[in-house]
């Protein structure tokens, strides 16, 4: 099975949102700037939702980070075996598989995690620890949707090498 076309307009749309939203957090700086330094008046809100927002455009822009081999791979077993050998498709294809299966359990773990602090932020109605109160409900999801995506991502991509695909060796 190819990877799916359907995954990457996804991947792509939610990765151009994410960009949007480091877009706000750039001219919510710009805003802070310039009421700091020209109208001696800083704001206390833009600091703590730029750091917020930013933890949302890092979980959505993962799954593309993964789809386009945008996420830091560690290289070293294959290097290793690249000098010793000149390794058939095949180990590559296992070495991959393995790899993205790796990735994946720690996603998973990243997921519960998420879910559960999205449980007790619910429960408890937990509040950011910062000057500007945010329900912490509202930053939490973040984990939990973006590892979801990550998840179907590293699916297909692994479906992929076992069908014979070769662009995420």
């Amino acid at each position: 099975m190819k990877y799916p076309t359907f995954m990457r307009r996804l991947n792509r749309g939610i990765a151009r949102f994410s960009g949007a939203i480091i877009f706000v957090i750039s001219a919510l700086a710009v805003y802070e700037s310039i009421a700091r330094q020209f109208f001696n008046s800083p704001t206390s809100w833009t600091l703590n939702i730029s750091c917020y927002v930013f933890i949302w455009a890092i979980f959505l822009g993962s799954a593309y980070a993964f789809q386009e081999h945008g996420h830091v791979a560690v290289d070293l077993l294959r290097d290793f075996i690249d000098r010793k050998t000149r390794p058939s498709r095949t180990v590559r294809r296992v070495l991959a598989i393995s790899g993205y299966c790796i990735s994946f359990i720690v996603i998973a773990v990243f997921l519960y995690g998420g879910w559960r602090l999205c449980m007790r932020g619910l429960a408890l109605n937990q509040m950011a620890p910062v000057t500007f109160h945010l329900p912490l409900i509202w930053v939490y999801p973040s984990i939990v949707v973006g590892s979801i995506l990550m998840l179907l991502t590293l699916f297909f991509m692994i479906l992929d090498l076992f069908s014979g695909g070769e662009e995420y060796l």
